[in-house]
């Protein structure tokens, strides 16, 4: 009699082992197209088997657990895989971006207006009293400071455009910090009760890996199942059921630009801006902070050069209304133009605790380097450097103070403390705010000539204007043209190399991609045989209830 009622049991657990792998299966089929889902399978195990003669006898099967299939090593590969990936996309796209701005489309880039400029003045050397010559002078004057304010204008824009991303992603990450420690919460309530905690844990991982696109992110899991994070090299993100925020704020050392910062108690602000390493977030500061900014300035300084070495010759010469010392292009850059704090051509560190006060001009046009360059107090003295070249000018202080540095005249006083520190540019913003200083009005106002009077055949300051095309003005081995050239050779290398990078990124991203699919994909053929195969199983236990039933009734026929 015990015999048949444990064919009962075994086709009881056995129906009730298949029916849980058929719902498994459908689990996995219904998330066939689910991103980061892992697939699940259940594992089977004979039950105890129970002492009889003539030797044990088995007692059928017990579905005793529901296994992900999952591979830490490789999906550690691929967190890292999609850091690498944020930062290159946000490049990619950022710089192509800056690319198309300096593309020299036909008679509108700034190397052919340029040039038109330059032709200009030839054409007016040839006749020096044309009016038609004079007004394309204005013209062509206009059109490339309008060309070079907007290309400036954009890359700014670009630049505020990756500020207001960088605060985007820290709410990001954020809000995803917080997801994570309440799955950590959710798996270990799980497994603490000896649950398999799988669809928890896929979607830890999904979000563990959106994480890593924003920040680069180190992790790791503890006994209880629940993972730690660590963004950006040092800003505990998540520990257990835990989540700290990250935040921006502006940062007056760098125009008012976010720095992003980690408070891990209220006594203690960490900036964390210059450890951040990868991810999105890697890329907007870079894109913020070095491309779009190094555009800018070498953008500042050919327009401060033409500027500059125009206006030197123009103001040299007279026009034919017997004008002289009047600017082509605004700003001036004459001797005596004292640079403005307003537009940052001088910046005081943030940190400085001096009270002194510093005032720089122009002292010598023609001397002018248009390079950026830092004045630092430390020991009774001061140091300026051209951080270009690193040429430097050092003396002890005495209030109040002057000196005369490659063409600035530089004039401080009052009290500094050691490592008080300011920035001082000569051209910055120069493209933004360079224009034709002279109107279609005044066309008289051209200096073609190097003489007031009977002026009217007098080419020779037109031709020496038309000579500046060729002269190596920036940094002594550069021509205008030549320099923009090298601008947009720079941003070619570099748009260059950001696409090798990100297409050799793509194919390992994609082999990674191909090998967790075959650990933990879901395979629709595979899913299918499964299906059939515990349908199968599930119909032969059933057969077992219905041949258990024949016997107990056979059993019971014979003992009426």
């Amino acid at each position: 009699m015990s015999s048949i009622y444990d064919i009962f049991n075994i086709g009881k657990h056995g129906m009730m082992a298949q029916q849980k792998a058929i719902q498994v299966t459908a689990h996995n089929l219904a998330n066939v197209n689910t991103k980061g889902y892992s697939r699940q399978e259940v594992i089977f195990e004979e039950g105890m088997p129970l002492n009889s003669g003539p030797g044990q006898s088995g007692t059928g099967v017990n579905a005793v657990a529901i296994q992900r299939k999952f591979d830490s090593f490789l999906e550690g590969q691929l967190t890292d895989s999609r850091e690498t990936f944020g930062n290159l996309d946000v490049q990619k796209k950022a710089v192509s971006k800056i690319e198309d701005l300096f593309y020299e489309s036909a008679g509108t880039g700034i190397n052919e207006l340029l040039s038109q400029f330059f032709n200009s003045m030839h054409d007016l050397s040839a006749n020096p009293a044309g009016t038609a010559e004079r007004s394309s002078i204005i013209s062509r004057a206009d059109a490339l400071s309008d060309t070079i304010n907007s290309v400036y204008s954009s890359l700014e824009q670009l630049q505020k455009d990756m500020n207001l991303q960088v605060k985007q992603a820290v709410n990001d990450i954020n809000n995803i910090s917080t997801q994570i420690a309440s799955l950590n919460v959710e798996i270990n309530r799980a497994e603490v009760n000896g649950q398999n905690a799988n669809d928890f844990r896929d979607m830890r991982g999904r979000l563990l890996n959106e994480l890593a696109e924003k920040i680069d992110v180190q992790y790791f899991e503890d006994d209880s199942g629940q993972i730690t994070v660590i963004g950006g090299g040092m800003a505990t993100l998540v520990e257990k059921g835990n989540s700290w925020s990250l935040d921006t704020k502006s940062d007056p050392d760098n125009y008012g630009y976010y720095d992003v910062v980690y408070s891990p108690n209220s006594n203690n602000v960490l900036k964390l801006t210059d450890s951040i390493s990868n991810g999105r977030l890697k890329g907007y500061l870079t894109i913020r902070d070095s491309e779009t900014r190094d555009a800018m300035d070498e953008l500042d300084r050919l327009a401060a050069s033409i500027a500059s070495e125009v206006n030197q010759v123009h103001r040299a010469g007279y026009g034919l209304d017997g004008s002289t010392g009047t600017n082509l292009f605004s700003p001036s850059f004459e001797a005596g133009d004292v640079l403005s704090q307003d537009v940052g051509s001088i910046r005081a560190l943030s940190t400085n605790t001096g009270t002194g006060s510093l005032t720089i001009a122009i002292d010598d046009p023609s001397a002018l380097k248009f390079n950026n360059y830092e004045l630092t107090f430390s020991g009774g003295n001061y140091t300026l450097v051209n951080k270009s070249t690193n040429a430097s000018s050092t003396a002890v202080y005495s209030d109040p103070s002057s000196f005369t540095f490659e063409g600035l005249s530089v004039t401080i006083s009052g009290s500094f403390d050691a490592g008080d520190k300011y920035s001082i540019s000569a051209h910055k913003n120069t493209a933004k705010d360079i224009r034709a200083a002279i109107g279609m009005s005044d066309t008289a106002k051209i200096a073609a000539a190097t003489a007031a009077a009977d002026n009217r055949g007098d080419n020779r300051n037109a031709i020496a204007l038309a000579q500046l095309q060729d002269a190596l003005k920036i940094d002594g081995n550069s021509s205008f043209n030549s320099y923009y050239g090298s601008i947009v050779g720079r941003i070619g290398v570099k748009s260059q190399s950001i696409n090798n990078q990100y297409a050799a990124h793509e194919f390992s991203s994609e082999q990674l991609s191909n090998m967790r699919e075959s650990v933990s994909g879901v395979s629709i053929d595979e899913e299918m045989t499964n299906l059939m195969k515990y349908q199968h199983a599930y119909e032969a236990s059933a057969r077992l209830l219905s041949i258990g039933d024949e016997l107990m009734q056979t059993l019971l026929d014979i003992l009426r």
